[in-house]
Order: structure tokens, then C-alpha cells, then sequence
């Protein structure tokens, strides 16, 4: 596969589970491989490749029977540098292969929150490691919301070791209302792991994690209601790498990803997803419910289970009165659109002409000035004002509130001294039709919403595996979101330029 010309972006999306590597501008991912390493357990048996000690992805993967296999990065922390440090040998040397890295910028994902000193530490690795041309790092669930055309919405991100739940306004994450939870896909896998264990299922295999992990992306599903589920009697039947297999029953299927709405099962006392949901919601405005609750964006791998979309759906709308009443936006009628309207000529009589200085007569109506020829009397122009009535009324040549009938002394004053009465009004008139529907209109939250089914809108990608990538292949591409990456120099003059704010293009 050809390589693009240089200044291409090179997308790096490093999970905990899968590693996707990529261009900008392209529709999926060139390369997926999972996001593991693996050295050698029996060294008598690798006779044939005593040249190599570390394998890396897919390599590891295919010979995890006599490799030690290890996950450089657990709960969204990089816990082996060394190996995290090999990952990106083996992604620009062996799968990209580019010859002179100096030519092409790089778009890094981020885990929300990621610390400033291993977020300097790889932004220097790649600069002074890799040579790469240019560098940006962008927060995952900004790109994954972008990824489906959105700025605005609420991020529900499953990855393998975290579950992220975020809300983004206008390219912006609230960081105050961000909830983390630490419950993922390994979770899901320890439960299945639980559930096979419970029916004297049990695997011996070095590759254990991998086999359960492999049951789990083919098989697992969600149920509406976990209580009455479906009555499946089969059993399902899976190969193990030395050629055996196992009957697995079919309910563990449904069962083993219920962790992610009920964390007691793995005696978690945490907040489930819809639990989150509404914790993230009360920490912030009610004005932006609306928009949040109808633009919610599922992305990640572990959030690809037939079914879940439904069963969020049915949680949400159970918890979501919790919050009371949400405003919906309507739009209404915009109020009188103010004219700009010549007021007439000065009142006056004499001025000095602004060019040439001669004093002039104005007061036969000249505008002109004589000596220069230049204009002395400008039109003034003013706002269309409303007529000012004045809430009083004249007895006996006296001034009488009309709220509580007390003469007032001062004539001019504006309000009651004795009520307070503001005595000046005005009279708005009838908005013509025809300006109502000439005029924009205008947005403004007023009514409720009947019902958590009308509120909630949910915005599903066809991979969510692929979500994020999606997202950085499409923002990646932008002229104007290309000129914000960071160069090398201007990274060591000030590092704060990693932090810019990416939501000025949007």
C-alpha cells in the first residue's frame, strides 16, 4: 500500500486493548493489531529466531503459547515503558515503513486528564526519537464525538480498562463533570472468566486472558431485562488453540457484560454507566441538558455488544426523572427588530468644519463647508425608540401616583418615593408578520420535556472500535485544524503550545 505524500498526518491511536495506526483523510485504519508484547518463555523452543526477543501485536498473539505476554498499558496508565517505547519502533519501522518521518506530522490520541509529564515525556520521544515532522495530541472523546459530525454532545467511551463518560460544549470538555470509571472490558473478561469457572469450565493455558478475551468479542451480548432473559438451552461450542474444545452454555454470554450495569457482581461499589450518566449531567448547567441528553455518542470496542444501545436506552429512561424537569429549546417569535432611522439635521447654528478648521454658518442650512467643500453637518443616525408614557395622573394641578394615590412633590422624578413605583412605560406594538419571518429565529429554552424518550437521541458509528480513529482520520485532513500542529522548535521554546485549544476551528 502506497504511502501518502509528505505532510500527511500519521494518525497513532494506542489503546489499551488495540492499537490503530493509519493516515488522515483515510476511511479506517491501515493497520489493528492488539496493544500486547511478548518475550520469550522457553528459549531451547525459539531456536529458529535467536535474533529476536520481543514480539509485538498480532506476532505475539499468533505465538502466545511459548511467549511470556504482557499489556503495556492497564487502566489507561503506561506501566512498561520500555515495551510502550518498542510499540512505536514497530509501528513507524516495520508496519509504515517511512523512510524520512521528518516529512510527516503525527496526531496522537490522549486519555482525558493525562499527565503533563508523561505527556511531555512522549510528545519528546517522538520529536527527538522519531524525528517527526510535527506533533498535536487530542483527547479521545473529542475526536470520537467529531468523528460523527457532532461538537456538542455527551461521550460514553468503553475502552478495555477504563469507561469514560464526557461532556464536550462546542469542541470544549467540562472538566469538572468528566466521570471515570474503572469499570471496562477486563472486567467484563474476569466475570466470564468467573461465570466458566462456576460451570467447571476451566482454562489452562498461558493464553488464558487472550482465549477469554477472543469468547467475549465473538459472542457476548445484551439482554432488556436480565431477570426474564431469553431461555436458550444450547450450549455453544469453541475451539482452543491445542485443537480441543469446550461447550460453553449460552445464558454466560448474556451475563458476563451485565458487570457494566451492575458492578456488585464483581463486588464493585461504584457508579454503573446510567449511574454515571446522571452524576455527570448534575454537575453541570440545566441549560445544556437538553443538548447533552439528545446528542449522547457511543464509541469503543467495549460498548460493541449487540444490544447495549437498547439497554441504555431503557436504563436512562428509568434514572433520568431523578433529574426533574429538563427544558427543552423551542423557537419562539424574536422581539422588534430596532432600525436604524436619520434623525435629521444638527440643531446647531455654527461649527467649525472638520477638514479646513473655518467656523460656519449653519444656520441657513448649509452642510457643505464654503472654503474646502468639505461635509460639516453629518446625519445622526438613532435606534427606532418606543413611545414613554408616564403611569401618573394630574389632580388639582398635582402629581398622583396611580398605584398608590399619593401626591408627588417632584413632577420630573422617574418612580414613587412612597411605592416605588416606576411611572414610565412603554408601549410595545404588534410585530408585523412579515418581519417575523424575515428575521433568524432566536433559540431559548422554554417548556419541558413530557418524557426521558424525548430527550434522549443516541449516536451510534458503524465500528465504535474505530470511532476515534474516524474522528482524527476526518479532523486530521482540515487545512485549518493542520495549522495548530507543534514543531519540534516551537515545542522546546514553550511546551504549553501541546495544550492549544482545538476548539477555535470548529
Amino acid at each position: 500500500m502506497a504511502i501518502p505524500l509528505p505532510g500527511t498526518p500519521i494518525i497513532v491511536d494506542i489503546g489499551s486493548a488495540y492499537t490503530k495506526i493509519g493516515f488522515a483523510g483515510e476511511p479506517s485504519p491501515r493497520y489493528v493489531f492488539p496493544t500486547i508484547t511478548g518475550t520469550e518463555k522457553y528459549k531451547a523452543v525459539m531456536v529458529d529466531v535467536s535474533g529476536r526477543n520481543i514480539y509485538i501485536g498480532l506476532d505475539a498473539s499468533k505465538m502466545r503459547g511459548v511467549l511470556k505476554i504482557k499489556r503495556p498499558i492497564e487502566r489507561g496508565a503506561i506501566t512498561d515503558w520500555n515495551d510502550y517505547y518498542e510499540i512505536f519502533n514497530y509501528i513507524f519501522y516495520s508496519l509504515l515503513r517511512i523512510e524520512n518521518l521528518s516529512n510527516y506530522p503525527v496526531l496522537y490520541t490522549e486519555p482525558p486528564f493525562l499527565q503533563r509529564e508523561t505527556k511531555e515525556y512522549i510528545a519528546r520521544v517522538l520529536y527527538e526519537t522519531h524525528k517527526v515532522k510535527s506533533l498535536i495530541m487530542v483527547p479521545t472523546p473529542v475526536l470520537a464525538l467529531f468523528g460523527v459530525g457532532l461538537t456538542t454532545g455527551l461521550v460514553i467511551e468503553g475502552g478495555d480498562g477504563i469507561t469514560w463518560i464526557v461532556p464536550i460544549i462546542n469542541g470544549q470538555i467540562v472538566d469538572q463533570s468528566v466521570q471515570k470509571l474503572t469499570l471496562a472490558g477486563m472486567d467484563v473478561n474476569q466475570h466470564l472468566k468467573n461465570l466458566l469457572m462456576r460451570e467447571g469450565i476451566n482454562i489452562e493455558s498461558s493464553a488464558v486472558d487472550e482465549i477469554i478475551k477472543e469468547i467475549k468479542e465473538k459472542n457476548c451480548y445484551f439482554v432488556l431485562n436480565p431477570e426474564n432473559p431469553p431461555k436458550l438451552n444450547e450450549s455453544f461450542s469453541f475451539a482452543m488453540p491445542d485443537g480441543s474444545s469446550i461447550e460453553i452454555p449460552n445464558y454466560i454470554f448474556h451475563e458476563a457484560p451485565e458487570v457494566l450495569f451492575q458492578p456488585s457482581l464483581l463486588g464493585f461499589n461504584i457508579l454503573n454507566i446510567p449511574q454515571a450518566v446522571i452524576n455527570c449531567l448534575q454537575g453541570i448547567d440545566k441549560y445544556y441538558w437538553s443538548d447533552l441528553l439528545s446528542h449522547i455518542m457511543i464509541a469503543g470496542g467495549n460498548l460493541s455488544y449487540s444490544g447495549f444501545e437498547e439497554r441504555l436506552r431503557l436504563e436512562l429512561g428509568q434514572i433520568i426523572p431523578q433529574l426533574g424537569k429538563i427544558p427543552k429549546p423551542k423557537n419562539v417569535q424574536p422581539s422588534k427588530t430596532q432600525k436604524m432611522e436619520l434623525k435629521g439635521k444638527t440643531r446647531k447654528k455654527k461649527d467649525n468644519c472638520p477638514n479646513c478648521g473655518v467656523l460656519v454658518d449653519l444656520s441657513d442650512g448649509k452642510e457643505f463647508c464654503p472654503s474646502c467643500g468639505g461635509r460639516v453637518v453629518l446625519p445622526e443616525l438613532s435606534i427606532g425608540s418606543l413611545p414613554i408614557k408616564k403611569k401618573t395622573a394630574i389632580l388639582d394641578g398635582k402629581t398622583i401616583c396611580t398605584k398608590c394615590k399619593k401626591a408627588i412633590e417632584d413632577s420630573a422624578s422617574v418612580f414613587c418615593p412612597y411605592c416605588g413605583e416606576n411611572f414610565e412605560s412603554t408601549d410595545i406594538p404588534e410585530i408585523p408578520r412579515d418581519i417575523i419571518k424575515q428575521a433568524a429565529p432566536a433559540r431559548e429554552f422554554s417548556g419541558f420535556y413530557n418524557s426521558s424518550d424525548d430527550v434522549t437521541r443516541f449516536f451510534v458509528p458503524e465500528n465504535l472500535q474505530f470511532a476515534i480513529f474516524n474522528g482524527a482520520s476526518i479532523l486530521g485532513s482540515l487545512p485549518s485544524f493542520q495549522r495548530l500542529f507543534v514543531t519540534r522548535e516551537q515545542f522546546q521554546n514553550n511546551s504549553d503550545l501541546l495544550y492549544k485549544d482545538i476548539s477555535e476551528i470548529f
